[in-house]
């Protein structure tokens, strides 16, 4: 009996382990220290191109890196109270880094009524590549422009047009 008894403790003692290792072996990946060379990038800004209407001929809507819109060809800007912006990205990246930008291809926007218009990405602010200057948390602002190219009426009719773009951040 006190054999079995010695057999029994050993056995739950050897089960004891296993399971405080693996209970101790797995830690919350947020609970991890991030990577102290790494990259982040956050979206605190969507590209925004407002109201307008495209006449007979269609043009083009440009959006500056500080956020100034500007229309060519047919395309008359409205002031309907429907907001215009620059795309403002905030990138944290250890001091003195270097950033480099490279825009993704050209994006296709899809309308709510039917059609398309195409998005190219533009310039950024500050340039690529830049120098990160602050320590994390802190971030480094980047204003990003945009041009979108609006067909006739028949191409891209009157609606809400989506669509996503990418760039990537490369750090140095």
């Amino acid at each position: 009996m006190k054999k079995k008894q010695s057999i029994l403790k050993l056995g739950l003692a050897t089960m004891l382990c296993f399971f405080s290792f693996v209970l101790f072996a797995q830690d919350p990946t947020d609970s991890l220290p991030g990577d102290p060379g790494a990259i982040y990038a956050y979206t605190t800004q969507h590209l925004k191109f407002g109201a307008f209407t495209q006449g007979a001929g269609g043009g083009t809507v440009i959006i500056s890196t500080a956020g100034s819109r500007s229309v060519t060809g047919s395309v008359t800007g409205l002031n309907q109270g429907v907001t215009y912006c620059q795309a403002i990205f905030e990138v944290e990246a250890p001091p003195g880094s270097i950033v480099s930008i490279l825009n993704g291809p050209n994006a296709t926007l899809t309308g709510s009524n039917g059609g398309t218009m195409t998005l190219q990405i533009g310039s950024s602010s500050p340039g690529s590549p830049f120098n990160t200057t602050v320590s994390p948390p802190a971030r480094t602002q980047v204003n990003v422009a945009g041009t979108l190219t609006v067909g006739d009426s028949s191409a891209s009719p009157p609606g809400s047009y989506s669509g996503n773009f990418y760039i990537t951040f490369n750090l140095e």
